[in-house]
């Protein structure tokens, strides 16, 4: 009968050893799953501000189609398909667009934020997502496509080419009449 209390320690022992290696294990897992996730958001946060930035760049004067696209395309303040953004080199390799006291960077160090940007617009494009409007006007919607990004990244961008879109929007209102 002596034995039966020293078999239960030995068993209460191997069961605390257990649960303190299993916490041990749970937390190095979880803690490795969240920096990958942490990584992984940095790279997409770095897509989803170069994909802005371009659309920036696409819609500055200087970085407009060329007359020999469609007279349709010419008219497209923002690019209208993926293509058209990967076809425009100058809107990926911008620094700087015309932004006086706006609410959208002006350089692209600023747009960045600290993040890595892709290598070329098709990389980051295969990160993140854009819909594209037919609307010559309205500004394209870019998504994580259900990658993670940052806390805010996701509406910080799509403000910046809202708030482009409404003030290229007033600057082409006709002025009005005055009698």
């Amino acid at each position: 009968m002596t034995t039966a209390p020293i078999e239960s320690r030995k068993a209460a022992k191997f069961l605390f050893f257990f649960f303190i290696l299993l916490a041990v294990g749970t937390f190095a897992w979880g803690f490795f799953v969240a920096e990958k996730v942490r990584a992984r958001a940095r790279q997409v946060d770095g897509a989803l501000r170069s994909v802005a930035w371009a659309c920036l760049c696409y819609s500055q004067p200087t970085s407009q189609p060329t007359s020999q696209q469609t007279s349709l395309a010419s008219d497209h303040l923002w690019p209208d398909s993926d293509a058209s953004l990967i076809a425009s080199t100058g809107a990926w390799s911008r620094e700087t667009i015309e932004s006086p006291g706006a609410q959208w960077p002006a350089t692209r160090e600023a747009a960045l934020a600290g993040t890595v940007a892709p290598a070329n617009a098709a990389e980051a494009l295969a990160i993140v997502g854009v819909e594209f409007s037919k609307d010559p006007h309205d500004c394209p919607h870019i998504t994580a496509l259900g990658n993670p990004s940052g806390l805010d990244t996701l509406e910080v961008v799509n403000a910046w080419l809202t708030e482009y879109a409404k003030a290229q929007f007033s600057r082409s209102l006709p002025a009005p009449i005055q009698k």
